[in-house]
């Protein structure tokens, strides 16, 4: 049996690791800049939501890159689509989770949330999609070194 964690092949989870790392960076300083900004023009009252807003958005997006990248092993289409579509039910649920825990605090500030959200989902696109197009993953399976023909 072979240890697949140490194998520097590249595997159909690729380009998502690349896109997760990529984008993780910028949208957190994209996220705690907008904190911050929100903070000094709404007031301390726009703390928690702002908050909640970035910790959600990034946690979203995190997770599915994560779980795509670790769960998507074969190049089967069939098997990606299950699995992006597990990932994504996931993520919802746990958004609709969030989103029914916060829906009546008084203490959430609505639209500092929405407003750091919408920040960091902007920001973790543009950069997923740089990452993306930058990384060097191969799209085809390399020749066999044996010379043998497939």
């Amino acid at each position: 049996m072979t240890d697949r964690s140490t194998s520097t092949e590249p595997h159909a989870g690729a380009p998502f690791g690349a896109m997760l790392r990529g984008a993780l960076l910028p949208s957190l300083v994209a996220g705690v800049l907008t904190v911050v900004a929100l903070v000094l023009v709404r007031g301390g009252d726009a703390l928690a939501g702002a908050l909640i807003g970035l910790v959600v958005s990034v946690g979203f997006f995190g997770s599915g890159m994560f779980l795509l990248s670790r769960l998507v092993r074969s190049a089967s289409p069939h098997a990606f689509f299950a699995v992006a579509m597990a990932v994504y039910l996931g993520q919802v649920i746990a958004l609709l989770l969030v989103i029914l825990a916060f829906k009546d605090a008084a203490w959430v500030d609505g639209p500092a949330l929405g407003i750091v959200a919408l920040v960091v989902t902007i920001v973790w696109q543009g950069f997923a999609m740089r990452a993306l197009r930058t990384a060097r993953v191969p799209v085809y399976d390399p020749p066999a070194a044996d010379g043998a023909a497939r």
